[in-house]
């Protein structure tokens, strides 16, 4: 993970000066999908480069031990050693960046990493995750449960009644609360940027989150009907940039919800580089928040190796 954003004292006067031109948004958005996409071994780099990027995620009902200890074994090893072999990146370490599991599976991710002899980290969702709609007293409680139990990360969501009415000093307040209660675990926040109504909103939700402390800016939690878009990550990105031009601290980007191929994981590492330079090309200042996509970016690993695309059963259960 980056250095921790101190953050800083709310500035009210930049936040409501903020206006972001849609159109332009909207345009440099398609540029970035209209890129050709790299071939042959760049694009096998590029692939790579994204496993180590993605918190693989299981947030369901039916979630238990035993498939969170399958997501564990996943996320050290996602793609087979003997095509990493057969590329030369057999002994790079590839895993992915964490595995990020509810609240209530932390301690199960964390059992099965240590038994396994990873460092891998566990992210936990928390903060009355997806809706964010409960006591702000047991959101808070949430996540120092959370890190007792072994999350070294936290994806907090943010209360989108206060981002909609425009209570900014509050939604401060809030997320300065939870990032103290993370302690020395880093804090992802979550916008939930389909309900934020415009970009506007959005660019300021994102400013206030990062001046109360966030390590990184998340777009979603997949389970809103709108989740990770190109024209909102750019808005995102941008108020990193600004951010960062201002305080001289880097905060971290999540795409999350939505991001199933391989292409669309080389479009949006595309759009870090392109945005934010090639220090948002790592772990530790870009994160793909996915739960199906490694098992694309297997298939096209396997097509690159073997010249044929896999048999569903000739790849390990995901």
């Amino acid at each position: 993970m980056s250095a921790r954003n101190p953050g800083m004292d709310l500035d009210l006067e930049w936040v409501s000066k903020a206006r972001v031109n849609t159109q332009a948004v909207l345009k440099r958005a398609q540029q970035i999908q209209g890129r050709k996409v790299a071939k042959k071994q760049w694009q096998a780099a590029w692939l790579l480069k994204a496993v180590t990027c993605i918190d693989l995620t299981t947030l369901a009902g039916d979630d238990t031990p035993s498939n969170v200890h399958r997501l564990c074994m996943k996320a050290i090893q996602p793609i087979r050693r003997d095509h990493l072999k057969s590329i030369d990146m057999h002994d790079k370490g590839i895993t992915t960046a964490a595995v990020c599991v509810y609240p209530s599976r932390v301690a199960d991710a964390a059992k099965a990493l240590k038994a396994a002899n990873s460092s891998l980290p566990v992210a936990s969702v928390a903060t009355g995750f997806p809706a964010g709609q409960t006591h702000l007293k047991t959101r808070l409680e949430e996540v120092r449960l959370a890190v007792a139990d072994g999350a070294s990360e936290i994806d907090i969501v943010i209360n989108r009644t206060l981002a909609l009415t425009g209570q900014w000093e509050a939604l401060y307040d809030e997320i300065r609360q939870f990032r103290e209660a993370c302690g020395d675990a880093h804090m992802k926040t979550i916008l939930a940027i389909g309900e934020l109504a415009n970009y506007t909103n959005v660019y300021k939700a994102s400013l206030v989150s990062m001046m109360a402390g966030s390590d990184f800016i998340k777009t979603s939690t997949g389970k809103e009907s709108v989740n990770a878009t190109y024209p909102v990550a750019i808005v995102m990105v941008r108020a990193i940039r600004d951010y960062f031009l201002r305080t001289g601290h880097k905060v971290g980007f999540k795409p999350a919800g939505g991001i199933r191929t391989a292409q669309e994981s080389v479009v949006w590492l595309t759009l870090m580089k392109e945005e934010l330079g090639d220090d948002w090309l790592s772990p530790h200042l870009f994160r793909l928040g996915a739960s199906s996509l490694l098992a694309d970016i297997e298939r096209q690993i396997y097509h690159h190796v073997t010249g044929r695309y896999p048999a569903y059963q000739e790849l390990p259960m995901a």
